[in-house]
C-alpha cells in the first residue's frame, strides 16, 4: 500500500492548459495508477506571502517611473511519488499580486514544474511526461526583469508538455535498442508566431557491456514541427558513434553523419554530411573532460565539456555549438541547473541524498537563486538559428560561508529567414552576442538564520550595429526561521539598465518581505 506523507513547504500554479495537454496529463496518471500504488507519495502544501515596495513598478526611463506597493499571496503544493516503476515530481504555485499606488492592478501568474517516468512493462515499455509554466522574458532588448512582480510589456508566460513512449530492451548485454516518439508543445502569451507543436521519432542502438575496448552507436531522428501561421519544419540526422578505449580512463571519439532540414536557409544550405573526432579523460569519479572538433554544413565546430569536484569545491566549464530553435530551448532541461550544481557542491559534506536536496532546496529559496544559473535570454520566434555558447562555474564551501560565481558568452547566429516574425522584431536578422556573469555569496550566522550577497552583469547587443543594452543587479537578503513552519526573509534590490536607445534607460530600487508557511 503507498506511504502518504503531508508536510508543510511548497508552491502553486492554474494551468492554462489545451484540451490535449490536459487529456495528455490526464492519460498518464491513469496509465501509471497500477505502479503509482507501489510508490511512495508525499504532499508538501505552503503558501507565501511577500509584501513589495518598488519605484519603478513598470521599469520605465527617468520621469515616467511609477511606485507601487505589491501583496502577493501565493498557494502551492509540491508532490513527489517514488517507486520502483515510478518516479514523479511536480511543483505547483500560483502567484496573485495586487498593486496599490499610482498603479491598481490586479495579477496572476502561474509557475509549474512537472515530470514523471513510468516502467509500464518492467524492462521494455516506458512513458516520459513533462509539464511547465515559466514566466520569461520576450526579448533582451527591452524592460527585462528577473522577477514576477514588475509590470513590464517584455514578460510573457510560457507554456510547455512532451509525452514520450518508448520501447528499451537490453539484448544480453551485446547491445542497447531504443524505440522513442514524442509529442511536445510550446506556447506562450506572447503575440508572436511563436506556438507549435511536434511529432519526433528516435530510434538507437548502442554497445553493451560486452564490448570492453569499444564502444558504437547508432542513432536516427526525425522531427517534424507545426507551427500555426507558417509551413511545417522537417528535419532529420543519422548518427554513428566510435569510442576507442586506450586505458580505462582514456578513450578516442568520433562521429559521422548525415542532417537534412527543410528550412529557407540565409546562407549555407543546411543539408550535408559532419563529423567529429576527439576525446574523453576521466581520472576519477570527481574529474572529467571531453573535447571534440569537426565539421557541419556551416562549418568547423568544436564542444568541450569539463567537471572538476573536490571535496568542498566544484568547477565547471562547458562550450557548445548547435542548430537549434527557441522552442527547442524552451524544451530543454536548463544546461547549467542551479539544483544539480549545488548537489555537486554540498555532495561530500551531505552524504545523504534526501537531505542534501531539501538543503539545496532552502538555499535557492533563501538567496532569491533561479532554477538555472545565469544564462541568455531567449528571443520569441520561429527561426532557426546557429547558437555558440560559453558557460563556467565555481563553486565554493565552508563551515558558514558558500560562494557561486557563475559566466557566459552566447552568440546566436539566425540561419532562416524568420517569416512573419522578422516584421516585429528586424534584429533577427542580425547576430546577437550576450554576455554575463553573475556572483553569490552567502553567510550562515546560525542554524536559523542566513544573509545573501548578490551581484549580476548583463550585456546584450546586436553586432554590426550600435544597439547595446547593460543590466546591472545587485540584492541583499537576510532568512530567519521564525518557528518550524514559518520563515522570513527581507530583500532589498536595485536594477540599473544602460542602452543605447534613451527609451531603454531605467532604474529601480525595491525592498520584498518574504513569509512562507507551511501547514
Amino acid at each position: 500500500m503507498a506511504a502518504i506523507t503531508v508536510e508543510k513547504s511548497g508552491i502553486s500554479t492554474e494551468v492554462r492548459s489545451p484540451l490535449l495537454m490536459k487529456f495528455s496529463i490526464l492519460f498518464l496518471i491513469l496509465i501509471c495508477s497500477r505502479q503509482s500504488s507501489a510508490a511512495d507519495w508525499k504532499l508538501v502544501p505552503t503558501i507565501g506571502l511577500n509584501e513589495t515596495y518598488t519605484d519603478n513598478v513598470r521599469l520605465l526611463g527617468s520621469g515616467k517611473e511609477e511606485r507601487a506597493y505589491i501583496t502577493q499571496v501565493s498557494p502551492g503544493m509540491t508532490v513527489t511519488a517514488t517507486g520502483q516503476r515510478l518516479k514523479l515530481q511536480a511543483n505547483y504555485v500560483m502567484q496573485n499580486s495586487y498593486y496599490s499606488g499610482v498603479t491598481n492592478e490586479t495579477k496572476t501568474n502561474h509557475l509549474l514544474r512537472a515530470n514523471a517516468n513510468a516502467a509500464l512493462l518492467q524492462n521494455l515499455f516506458f512513458l516520459d511526461g513533462n509539464a511547465s509554466i515559466t514566466q520569461q522574458n520576450l526579448t533582451p532588448f527591452g524592460q527585462v526583469a528577473d522577477n514576477d512582480f514588475n509590470l513590464s510589456n517584455n514578460r510573457v508566460e510560457v507554456r510547455t508538455y512532451s509525452a514520450s513512449p518508448y520501447f528499451r530492451r537490453n539484448f544480453d548485454n551485446n547491445f542497447t535498442g531504443e524505440l522513442r516518439y514524442s509529442y511536445d508543445s510550446v506556447a506562450s502569451s506572447a503575440k508572436t508566431n511563436s506556438d507549435s507543436k511536434s511529432d519526433t521519432f528516435r530510434f538507437s542502438l548502442n554497445s553493451g557491456q560486452a564490448f570492453r575496448t569499444i564502444n558504437w552507436g547508432l542513432n536516427y531522428n526525425l522531427q517534424k514541427i507545426h507551427f500555426e501561421r507558417q509551413a511545417p519544419l522537417e528535419a532529420d540526422m543519422t548518427t554513428l558513434n566510435f569510442d576507442y578505449y586506450i586505458s580505462p580512463l582514456f578513450r578516442l571519439t568520433s562521429t559521422a553523419g548525415h542532417e537534412k532540414n527543410s528550412y529557407v536557409s540565409l546562407a549555407e544550405k543546411p543539408p550535408g554530411f559532419f563529423g567529429s573526432v576527439g576525446f574523453a579523460w576521466a581520472p576519477n569519479q570527481r574529474t572529467n573532460l571531453t573535447f571534440n572538433a569537426g565539421e557541419r554544413f556551416y562549418g568547423k565546430t568544436y564542444s568541450l565539456t569539463f567537471n572538476q569536484r573536490a571535496r568542498m569545491s566544484v568547477w565547471s566549464l562547458g562550450y557548445n555549438e548547435d542548430v537549434t530553435t527557441t522552442r527547442g530551448q524552451f524544451l530543454l532541461p536548463a544546461t547549467n541547473n542551479t539544483s544539480v550544481f549545488l548537489n555537486q557542491l554540498w555532495q561530500t559534506t551531505i552524504p545523504d541524498a534526501a537531505s542534501r536536496q531539501q538543503t539545496v532546496d532552502n538555499f535557492i529559496r533563501d538567496s532569491g537563486l533561479p532554477a538555472a544559473l545565469s544564462q541568455p535570454i531567449n528571443t520569441f520566434t520561429n527561426q532557426v538559428f546557429l547558437q555558440r555558447s560559453l558557460q563556467g562555474s565555481v563553486g565554493l564551501t565552508g563551515v558558514r560561508n558558500t560562494v557561486v560565481l557563475n559566466l557566459f558568452n552566447n552568440l546566436r547566429e539566425p540561419l532562416s529567414d524568420g517569416g512573419v516574425d522578422v516584421i516585429l522584431n528586424p534584429s533577427l536578422l542580425r547576430k546577437v552576442r550576450q554576455t554575463g556573469v553573475n556572483t553569490l555569496w552567502n553567510l550562515q550566522f546560525s542554524p536559523r538564520t542566513n544573509a545573501s550577497l548578490s551581484a549580476a552583469y548583463n550585456k546584450a547587443e546586436t553586432i554590426d550595429t550600435t544597439l547595446v543594452e547593460n543590466t546591472k543587479t545587485l540584492r541583499a537578503s537576510i532568512s530567519r526561521q521564525l518557528q518550524s513552519k514559518l520563515k522570513a526573509t527581507l530583500e532589498v534590490r536595485r536594477v540599473q539598465r544602460d542602452s543605447t536607445l534613451v527609451t531603454g534607460n531605467y532604474e529601480e530600487n525595491a525592498i520584498t518581505l518574504y513569509l512562507l508557511l507551511g501547514f
